[in-house]
């Protein structure tokens, strides 16, 4: 049986998991309300901050998720503290991306610059928020091929494949479910990694030790 403290971990990070996305929403929507194709009606400027400290906050708690994951393999097989070190690692700078993101709305707004779709913006954003968005995404895939390997050679039966629901997985699935509509595009595709981390989390915490 899971232990409890397993469970309570998990519990925590899909939290955080959740509060991050909360937080990615509340951004998006400040940025999206400022570009007309939208018609979405303006939003109190205290939204923006209220979303950065949501998600400021919220993903480093990720961290307890992936520890968890790691000692669930940890006695079974050597080097499954690389899913602990790449996802919080990347869950750090996440969070610094999330509160570079708000200065640069915040900037945007000050200056009345043409606000440009979200995913748009960080591809001709600043080159050091553009890097951060690198890095993060390579050690999450770190995260994500370790827990694959591991939970295939770990786990058994149909648990075994339940490896492919990673945060990378899931986070193109959301982000190829959001490409044909401009409006899932401004939200849905830019917030995919935290809510990735939600179902991610969520499902682990549903998934027996590994015996």
């Amino acid at each position: 049986m899971r232990s409890l403290s397993y469970r309570k971990l998990l519990i925590v990070a899909s939290l955080a998991a959740v509060a991050a996305s909360c937080g990615d929403l509340l951004m998006l929507y400040i940025g999206n309300s400022q570009r007309a194709e939208l018609g979405l009606s303006p939003a109190p400027a205290p939204m923006l901050w209220i979303g950065a400290v949501l998600g400021v906050a919220g993903l480093p708690l990720y961290g307890a998720g992936y520890w968890a994951i790691a000692r669930r393999f940890a006695q079974h097989l050597r080097g499954a503290w690389l899913i602990a070190v790449s996802g919080i690692a990347g869950s750090i700078v996440g969070a610094i991306i999330h509160g570079l993101t708000a200065l640069e709305i915040d900037s945007a707004l000050a200056s009345a610059a043409i606000a440009r779709p979200p995913l748009e913006a960080v591809a001709g954003g600043s080159r050091a928020l553009l890097y951060l968005w690198l890095v993060c995404g390579v050690l999450l895939l770190v995260a994500s091929l370790g827990f694959v390997v591991f939970q295939l050679r770990c786990a058994k039966g149909a648990a075994r494949w339940l490896g492919l629901v990673n945060p990378t997985v899931l986070t193109l699935l959301l982000v190829a479910v959001a490409m044909p509509s401009e409006l899932l595009r401004s939200f849905l595709a830019p917030a995919a990694p935290n809510l990735a981390h939600v179902l991610f989390f969520l499902t682990l915490a549903r998934i027996e030790d590994v015996e």
